[in-house]
């Protein structure tokens, strides 16, 4: 059996009909559009205006290079939280005329936003450093380790150009600084000393036989497009202490940033206010500004 879901409808419903037979479904069909898109077309209200499913629609293909009704319902839900940080970063924008940016334009804005309304907290201190190591003596780890650092893109096509910018010879600090969405982006991106078996799969076959200085294929996750550089490699065993202090204060850092930049972004969702509808999502919707038990 067929089954036409919300999306179906209003698609349809917007089509021109021919013949009689035609007719007759065009108005069964604007019928329940009255009904399913307007629910389903709107899933969200943030700073008084609606985010709907054509707005999503377009944010998956634009992140992904796919079709919406291509994508997993999980991505999609993923893709979903991020488009409301970006609509709740350009509600709090000093600047009215930001939510009617271009694509193009808006993606630059939302990083200068998040630098400005949501910046990163102070570096690790040494005491919190050694503290760590203290607590979690198995960071010395028995594994092959590698100093890396990364891009967080938005899409596939401009993950493609960055790391063909930085194979070119251009400083991978700055691109960072000017194309990264990464919470650590204006520090490089670095990610610092990591064990390669704690890597995710999906990472570690990106980064598998990279040299020192090389560069990886774009790897997709629910942050984005990645783009990973080996900075070094260092055998299981022969990491010295400064390496294993380097880790520690690279981890530390990123944890941090991530957690304030979720704070940050949870209080602006309360300052512009935020409701989530779901009604007619097809894919797992949620308030990704509310806390979950």
């Amino acid at each position: 059996m067929h089954v036409i879901n919300a999306r179906t409808i209003c698609n349809r419903a917007a089509r021109p009909a021919a013949g009689r037979r035609g007719r007759a479904l065009a108005v069964g069909l604007t019928a329940a559009a009255a009904l399913a898109c307007g629910g389903a077309g709107r899933l969200a209200v943030v700073g008084g205006r609606a985010v709907t499913l054509e707005q999503l629609d377009g944010f998956v293909a634009a992140q992904t290079g796919r079709a919406a009704d291509e994508v997993s319902p999980e991505l999609t839900g993923a893709l979903f939280g991020r488009l409301l940080e970006e609509e709740v970063l350009l509600a709090a924008s000093p600047a009215p005329g930001d939510r009617d940016l271009a694509a193009a334009a808006r993606s630059a804005r939302v990083r200068a936003l998040m630098a400005s309304l949501c910046p990163p907290p102070p570096a690790p201190s040494p005491a919190q450093v050694e503290a760590y190591i203290a607590a979690h003596p198995e960071v010395a780890g028995g594994s092959e380790r590698l100093e890396l650092r990364q891009l967080v893109l938005p899409d596939q096509a401009t993950a493609r150009l960055a790391r063909d910018r930085v194979r070119a010879g251009e400083d991978f600090v700055a691109l960072s600084r000017e194309l990264s969405r990464a919470p650590n982006a204006g520090d490089g991106g670095l990610l610092g000393w990591v064990d390669r078996n704690q890597l995710p799969p999906e990472f570690e076959a990106a980064i598998a036989g990279l040299a020192p200085g090389d560069v990886s294929e774009p790897v997709a996750s629910n942050a984005g497009w990645h783009v990973f550089q080996v900075m070094a490699r260092r055998g299981a065993g022969d990491a010295p202490d400064a390496g294993v202090r380097d880790r520690v204060r690279a981890r530390l850092a990123a944890e941090a940033a991530e957690a304030a930049q979720r704070s940050c972004l949870t209080q602006l969702a309360a300052k512009v206010g935020v409701r989530v509808d779901c009604a007619g999502a097809t894919f797992p919707c949620r308030n990704p500004f509310e806390r979950t038990s």
